[in-house]
C-alpha cells in the first residue's frame, strides 16, 4: 500500500487572495505514465464523516451537506461514480485531542498507515485550518486519495478536511463540498472560464478576446474544479462540462467515448520536436464557447518530463458534442495550484490551432483558428500545437522582471544535464529549467535556484528602455542586452552571452555598464553546487578561461565593497560537466565504506558526494567513536529527499532519519552507545532497507561531528531527569539527581515545564539554577548534552531556539560535588528571559543582581535577573557561584 497524498485542494474565497498547491485539469495522482490510480467503482465508494459539528451545522446537517455533494458527482449519467455513506469516524476528530472525548487531527493528517476508513473530517471551530495554513488564509477545505494499491493503481482510501466556520450557510457547504469531493475522486483543478471571470483572461489567446465577454458569475458558467472560489451563488455545485468530461474520463460509463468526440494532440516547443509539459488546452463550442468548453493540460497524465515517456506534452479533451465545431487554442494558466506544473511563461504566445499549423517559417497566425467538427467515436487525433517565437532580431518581451522561453537551435549541455531552450531574464540572466523574475541578485539563490549564467544580475528594466533580442548560428547563441536602464529608468548597461555547441564554451562580453552593483558567473545550481562556494575576482583570470570542469559554481558579487569592474570586458568560461561522486565510489556496501574522521563534511569541489544513478546507488562512511558522545549528522544541502542511518560495526541499526532536516534534507542526533566503528549509510526515500533503490538522486552535502556528552531527548516544554555520579549540596540539601528541564533551567526534586517565566514562580517553585528560563524549544534545532564524572557534571544547550524562533541560544551550566556551580555563555539571541539561582519555595524577594557586572555570586540564597524588551547582556558571560 503506498500513500499517494493528504493534501489535495486549498480552495480559495471570492477575494482570490490564495491559490491552492498542488493540481491540474485531469487525475490528481498517477499511478504510471497514462495510467491514474482510480477508485474501484464495481460498488459504492465509502466515505465516513466525523462525528462532530461544522461550524454552524449539526452532526446530522453536515453528514447530509456531504451526501448531498456527493450526490451531485453521482448524478453524472455518462460516468459510474456512486457513493455511500459508511460508519462514522470511531471518534470526533480535535486539533487539540481533548481525551477522552477526540483525537488530535494529525492522526488523519499524517496517517502512518491505512485504517480502511476515507475520513471526511469536520473541523467545527476552524483551529485545524489555523494551525495548518495561519490565520485568514482563506482555505475553506482541502481532500483527495490519500491511500492506494500499485499493483492495480486502485485507490483504497480517501481523505477530506472541511472547515467550518467559513461555511456562512447551506450554500457556500454544498459550493465547498463538490469541489472537494472531486478531489476526493482523484479530479485535479481545472481552468476553462474562471480565469476570463476571476483575473480578466482574454476568452482566446491573448490578446485576442475572440469569443468576447462570458456570462457573468452566477450564470453557471464557471467550471467547479477552478481552484478559486467566487463565493455563495457563483454556480459551483452545478457541474460545468468540463466536470463531466474529466469524471466520465476517469469513470466512463459503456459507449461514453463512442457517443462523445474527441480532440487529442501534442503541445510542441517552436522547434517542433521538444513536447511541453503544462501547456492549458481549451476546445470552445463555436456556437456555444462559455457552456460548451472542455481543457486539458498537457502531460497532465504523467508524473514526468523526459521526453522518453510517449505522455509527456500530450493531451486529450473528451465529452464533446458530436457535429459541433471547436475552435483549440493553447492558454496560459495565471493562477492557482496544479499537480501537473503550469508552464509559466509559455515558451511562446498564446495561439490557436489551424490548418497552417506547421508552417513555422513564417509562424501561423495566433489569432486564426480552422474549426475541428468532432464525430462520435471518432477522435480527430494529431490535433498538434506548435508555439510560435520571435525570430532572431526581434525584441523579446521581456519587460520588468520578466522572462521568455526560447527554443535553442540546437541540445546544449550545462551542468550533466541537456537543455533544448532557455529562459531569457530581464534582470540580465539567463536560467536553464525555469524562468525566475528575482531582481534581488545574492550568492544563496546563485548557488541554490536554477541553473544560471548571469553576465549582470541586477534590478534592470528592459521595459523602460533599451532592447533585449538574440542571434544565432548552427554553433552558436547569443542573448544581447543593449542599453538596457535599472529600476526605475536610471544609466544603460550592454552586454552579451554568448553559448557555443562545439566547445561549449560560455563567454560574456561587456559595452558599457553604469551600474555599481550585480552578480555575474555560471551556476549549476541547487542540485549540483555544494551552497558554499565563495565569491571570486573574475578579471584577475582575463585572458584565460575560467575552468567549471571541476568547480561547478564560478561567479563574483559586486556591491559597495567591491564595485563592478566588468565594463567593456570579456569573461570566458569553459564547458560544464557532468560532475560526479569522484572520491567516494565505490562505497555502496559496508564492505566497502569509506574510512572517515570527525569532524567531516562533503562542501569543497573534491569530495564531490551523489546519490548516482537515482534507484541505484547508496553510500556507505565509516568512523570511530566513544562511548557517552553523541554523532551529529546531518543532510545540509541537496535537492534529492534523504534518507540516513547508522549502523554499530555488527550491522545492527542504531539510528535512521529521513526528514529531520530541512525540507526533504536528513538530520541525526545520535548518542553513541559504546566504543567502537560504525557505519553511516546515505540513500533516498523510501530505500529503508538501504540497497540503493531510492526514489531519486543527485548532490547532497554531508556534515558530521562527535561531541561530547549523551543527548537528551526534550521535547518542547519537556524535562528530563539526570542522575548524578555524586551527591550534589544545593541550598541546604543534597541531591543525587537534577531535572533538565527544555526551557533552559535545572531544577532539583521535581521538574519544571513551565514557560512563562516570572520572578514569583522563580521565588515559589522548585530549587532551581537558570542559566536562561524562557520559552525555548530544544526539538526545533540545536542540542541539549550532558556530560561529566564523579567530579562535575556539564548540562550544554547549543544552538537552542526560542519557540517559533530561528535565533540560537548556547549556555552550559556545570555542577560540582562541593556543591559550587557555573554558568558559561555562547551567543544568546533570546532578548528576554530569567537567570540566576534560587532555593525556592516561597523565597524572599532580593532584587534583582545585575549578572554581566562580574561575581563570583553566593550558591545559597536568591541571585536572579530578569531581562525583558532586549536587554539580554548576558552573551559571552561566565558566572560563578561558590562563595
Amino acid at each position: 500500500m503506498v500513500k499517494l497524498s493528504n493534501r489535495i485542494s486549498l480552495l480559495a474565497v471570492a477575494a482570490l487572495v490564495a491559490a491552492t498547491p498542488a493540481f491540474a485539469g485531469g487525475p490528481l495522482v498517477n499511478c504510471s505514465s497514462g495510467t491514474p490510480f482510480l477508485w474501484d467503482t464495481t460498488g459504492p465508494i465509502v466515505w465516513n464523516p466525523d462525528q462532530g459539528d461544522l461550524g454552524p451545522l449539526t452532526n446530522a446537517q453536515a453528514d447530509a451537506a456531504v451526501k448531498a455533494a456527493f450526490d451531485v458527482w453521482e448524478a453524472i449519467p455518462t460516468s459510474t461514480l456512486a457513493y455511500s455513506q459508511g460508519a462514522d469516524l470511531p471518534i470526533d476528530v480535535f486539533w487539540d485531542a481533548p481525551a477522552p472525548f477526540g483525537v488530535w487531527f494529525t492522526d488523519y493528517y499524517f496517517a502512518s498507515s491505512p485504517d480502511s476508513l476515507s475520513a471526511i473530517v469536520y473541523d467545527d471551530t476552524g483551529e485545524i485550518f489555523t494551525d495548518l495554513f495561519g490565520s485568514g488564509t482563506g482555505v475553506l477545505g482541502f481532500a483527495g486519495p490519500e491511500w492506494g494499491f500499485i499493483p492495480t493503481c486502485t485507490i483504497t482510501e480517501g481523505l477530506a478536511f472541511l472547515n467550518g466556520p467559513s461555511f456562512t450557510n447551506a450554500t457556500a457547504a454544498l459550493d465547498v463540498m463538490v469541489h472537494e469531493f472531486g478531489h476526493f475522486s482523484n479530479i485535479a483543478h481545472t481552468v476553462v472560464n474562471g480565469q476570463a471571470l476571476g483575473f480578466g483572461d482574454t476568452t482566446g489567446p491573448t490578446p485576442f478576446n475572440t469569443f468576447g465577454a462570458p456570462p457573468p458569475v452566477g450564470s453557471d458558467v464557471i467550471e467547479t474544479m477552478y481552484p478559486f472560489y467566487f463565493g455563495p451563488g457563483s454556480g459551483t455545485a452545478t457541474l460545468h462540462a468540463d466536470d463531466v468530461a474529466i469524471a466520465s474520463t476517469l469513470y466512463p460509463e459503456p459507449g461514453y467515448f463512442g457517443g462523445t468526440g474527441t480532440i487529442s494532440g501534442t503541445i510542441f516547443a517552436p522547434n517542433g520536436t521538444t513536447r511541453l509539459t503544462g501547456v492549458n488546452v481549451i476546445a470552445r463550442n463555436v456556437a456555444d464557447p462559455f457552456y460548451d468548453a472542455v481543457s486539458a493540460i498537457s502531460s497532465d497524465f504523467t508524473d514526468s518530463t523526459s521526453q522518453a515517456d510517449p505522455v509527456v506534452g500530450t493531451y486529450t479533451i473528451n465529452g464533446l458534442t458530436p457535429g459541433a465545431d471547436y475552435a483549440v487554442f493553447v492558454d496560459g494558466i495565471l493562477a492557482g495550484g496544479f499537480s501537473t506544473p503550469p508552464a509559466s511563461p509559455l515558451i511562446g504566445p498564446e495561439e490557436f490551432w489551424n490548418a497552417a499549423e506547421a508552417d513555422s517559417n513564417p509562424p501561423d497566425a495566433p489569432s486564426d483558428f480552422t474549426p475541428i467538427t468532432v464525430a462520435a467515436g471518432s477522435p480527430a487525433a494529431g490535433t498538434d500545437i506548435i508555439f510560435n517565437q520571435p525570430g532572431p532580431g526581434d525584441p523579446l518581451p521581456v519587460g520588468d522582471d520578466g522572462n521568455v522561453q526560447l527554443a535553442l537551435p540546437f541540445d546544449y549541455e550545462l551542468c550533466g544535464e541537456t537543455y533544448s531552450s532557455v529562459f531569457v531574464n530581464a534582470n540580465g540572466n539567463l536560467t536553464f529549467g525555469s524562468g525566475d523574475s528575482d531582481f534581488t541578485e545574492s550568492a544563496g539563490e546563485m548557488l541554490g535556484d536554477q541553473p544560471r549564467i548571469a553576465a549582470l544580475w541586477d534590478d534592470l528594466n528592459p521595459s523602460q528602455g533599451g532592447i533585449v533580442f538574440f542571434t544565432q548560428t548552427n554553433n552558436t547563441f547569443t542573448v544581447h542586452y543593449e542599453n538596457v536602464p535599472e529600476w526605475f529608468n536610471s544609466g544603460s548597461n550592454s552586454f552579451e552571452i554568448t553559448l557555443d555547441r562545439s566547445s561549449n564554451h560560455i563567454d560574456i562580453d561587456y559595452g558599457n555598464i553604469s551600474v555599481s552593483d550585480g552578480l555575474a558567473g555560471v551556476s549549476c545550481g541547487g542540485a549540483v553546487t555544494s551552497g558554499f562556494e565563495a565569491s571570486e575576482d573574475l578579471s584577475a583570470h582575463a585572458p584565460s578561461r575560467i575552468n567549471l570542469h571541476n568547480q561547478p559554481a564560478r561567479y563574483e558579487v559586486f556591491g559597495f565593497s567591491n564595485p563592478n569592474d566588468s565594463a567593456n570586458s570579456r569573461v570566458r568560461f569553459n564547458g560544464t560537466t557532468n560532475y560526479n561522486d569522484n572520491w567516494a565510489e565505490p562505497n555502496d556496501s559496508p564492505g566497502f565504506a569509506r574510512h572517515i574522521k570527525m569532524p567531516f563534511d562533503t562542501i569543497d569541489v573534491v569530495r564531490f558526494s551523489e546519490i548516482e544513478p537515482a534507484g541505484g546507488d547508496v553510500d556507505f562512511y565509516r568512523f570511530s567513536a566513544e562511548a557517552d558522545t553523541t554523532a551529529v549528522i546531518e543532510v545540509i544541502a541537496g535537492e534529492l529527499d534523504s534518507l540516513i542511518a547508522l549502523f554499530d560495526s555488527s550491522g545492527a541499526l542504531v539510528e535512521a532519519d529521513d526528514d529531520g532536516g530541512a525540507g526533504l534534507l536528513s538530520k541525526m542526533v545520535t548518542a553513541i552507545p559504546a566504543d567502537g566503528e560504525y557505519f553511516l549509510a546515505v540513500t533516498t526515500f523510501p530505500d529503508f532497507d538501504f540497497d540503493g533503490d531510492g526514489g531519486s538522486g543527485g548532490r547532497y552535502v554531508l556534515d558530521a561531528f562527535i561531541v561530547d556528552g549523551i543527548l537528551l531527548d526534550l521535547g518542547d516544554d519537556d524535562s528530563e531527569e539526570l542522575a548524578l555520579d555524586f551527591s550534589f549540596p544545593f541550598q541546604g540539601s543534597s541531591y543525587a539527581s537534577v531535572f533538565v528541564n527544555s526551557n533552559g533551567n535545572l531544577t532539583f526534586g521535581s521538574g519544571d515545564s513551565d514557560f512563562t517565566e516570572s520572578v514569583s514562580e522563580f521565588l515559589s517553585d522548585q530549587p532551581r539554577i537558570a542559566a536562561l528560563w524562557d520559552d525555548l524549544s530544544p526539538n526545533n534545532g540545536g542540542l541539549v548534552l550532558a556530560s561529566g564524572d564523579a567530579s562535575s557534571m556539564t548540562v550544554s544547550f547549543i544552538d537552542v531556539p526560542e519557540f517559533l524562533s530561528t535565533g540560537a541560544n548556547n549556555f552550559a551550566v556545570t555542577l560540582n560535588s562541593d556543591g559550587s556551580y557555573q554558568i558559561d555563555y555562547g551567543s544568546v539571541t533570546a532578548s528576554d528571559g530569567l537567570a540566576g539561582t534560587t532555593e525556592g519555595g516561597g523565597a524572599a524577594n532580593p532584587g534583582e543582581t545585575d549578572l554581566s557586572a562580574g561575581g563570583p555570586y553566593p550558591k545559597l540564597g536568591t541571585t536572579y535577573e530578569q531581562f525583558t524588551s532586549g536587554d539580554n547582556d548576558l552573551s559571552g558571560e561566565s558566572l560563578v557561584f561558590d562563595q
